[in-house]
């Protein structure tokens, strides 16, 4: 369904571009986020995150798609044979230093707090430049930060990256996505069902209606910011929660 997103794109520039002078512009997003009235802690039982209210205990929606996402399982375990277990260990963790590193980057640039302790050189530099600008020509306002969210409807709960208000009014769960390549097909609709259960709970929970989803893939050499509706994956969404309740039934009877 990857025809459903509306995808613009930006490119990096190279560092010389800038010949060594990189001025981050300041953010113009207001930062008021909204605090929830729904106290959920976080635990981890079996290496899986789940979180509790009021003693109801919920399961986290990226165990959900991690444990439904059949040709994603399939594909990661071709990948991991092909390539070999300890060549996938070290990719998957400079993936995961990448993703710690620019997700901490926007937490702070959007807060409006000094970014530049997370560069460390001229390509980080540029990049952080031109996140920046695309943070800023698309986001108003910010609503939600880490926000942990509950949805009683779908049995889930989950911590989004940001709820925000866009420059067309429109508010929209901004998901962060990096990587080296750009994800289509299967990667990128289960990022939209993640989205899509953030966009429900936070209506749910916060009474702010929720109309637009984006993921901003952060590659290399340009950042995509994608748009869809939340209306087009909320019956797949709706697949999923069933599939997994079912297979929660099935380890209590065993």
């Amino acid at each position: 369904m990857t025809n459903q997103w509306m995808t613009t794109v930006y490119d990096v520039p190279r560092p010389s571009f800038f010949e060594g002078n990189v001025d981050i512009p300041l953010s113009t997003i207001q930062f008021q986020p909204v605090e929830s009235p729904i106290i959920l802690s976080e635990t981890t039982l079996n290496g899986k995150r789940w979180y509790t209210s009021d003693g109801e205990h919920y399961p986290s929606i990226t165990t959900l798609i991690g444990a439904t996402d059949v040709e994603g399982k399939l594909a990661l375990e071709g990948w991991k044979s092909a390539i070999g277990e300890d060549a996938a260990a070290n990719i998957t963790k400079r993936a995961a230093d990448r993703g710690i590193k620019w997700h901490k980057y926007c937490e702070l640039y959007v807060q409006g707090l000094p970014v530049w302790q997370t560069l460390t050189d001229p390509g980080d530099m540029v990049y952080g430049y031109t996140l920046a600008q695309v943070l800023n020509c698309n986001v108003r306002r910010v609503f939600a930060s880490e926000t942990r969210v509950l949805s009683k409807k779908y049995g889930i709960a989950g911590r989004l990256d940001l709820g925000v208000e866009l420059h067309n009014m429109r508010h929209a769960i901004l998901d962060f996505k990096t990587g080296r390549k750009v994800k289509e097909g299967n990667r990128l609709n289960n990022y939209a069902l993640q989205s899509t259960f953030y966009a429900d709970a936070v209506t749910e929970c916060l009474w702010i209606p929720v109309e637009t989803i984006v993921v901003m893939q952060l590659l290399p050499k340009q950042i995509l910011w994608q748009e869809s509706g939340p209306v087009i994956w909320r019956s797949a969404l709706r697949d999923r929660v069933k599939q997994y309740a079912d297979m929660l039934a099935e380890v209590v009877v065993l």
